[in-house]
């Protein structure tokens, strides 16, 4: 697996072979603790456009939860 140095909360996109690509996203969830998810593509472009809209549907929920939480 190959690394990639990336900025916090934009997720990663990584090579598991020659035609799989996994992107990983580690957010810190409304009780504190981290939770991962991924995605798999079979092209690099394919697995950033879908993490790109993996991590915005994320984020929404994380916020929604927060809401939930402070009521």
């Amino acid at each position: 697996m190959s690394k990639q140095l990336v900025k916090p909360g934009t997720g990663g996109v990584y090579m598991i072979n020659d035609h799989l690509y996994e992107g990983r996203f580690t957010p810190r969830m409304p009780d504190g603790k981290r939770k991962s998810f991924n995605i798999y593509a079979q092209t690099r472009e394919e697995c950033e456009k879908k993490l790109a809209e993996m991590i915005a549907e994320i984020k929404e929920k994380i916020a929604a939860e927060k809401v939930a939480m402070k009521r």
